[in-house]
């Protein structure tokens, strides 16, 4: 069911840009620094930035992931200790003192 959804996105978004570039014809100009200059259609340019800002979100959120399952796997240890300690409590005999 997931699947079908992101399949479905993927369609309407795909359909979207479609018809995005096909109204939207019009070349435009981008200056950069140092006299750079770029000529291109609008959809393009807008795709470029649309693809560098998902790569540069990805990349963000990858650390912020990665940081997250590092804190999250010493956790785990501390809790796997913790827990044998508790087990070896246990095991241990009860002296009566009456």
């Amino acid at each position: 069911m997931k699947r079908l959804f992101y399949l479905l996105l993927i369609l309407v978004l795909l359909i979207f840009g479609i018809s995005f570039s096909l109204k939207n014809p019009q070349v435009v100009t981008l200056d950069y620094y140092f006299g750079l200059a770029w000529s291109g259609k609008m959809s393009w340019l807008l795709l470029v930035v649309l693809a560098l800002g998902a790569c540069l979100g990805v990349l963000l959120t990858s650390t912020w992931a990665l940081r997250a399952k590092r804190r999250l796997s010493k956790v785990r240890r501390e809790v796997r200790k913790m827990e044998q300690e508790v087990n070896n409590l246990r095991a241990l005999p009860i002296k009566d003192e009456t």
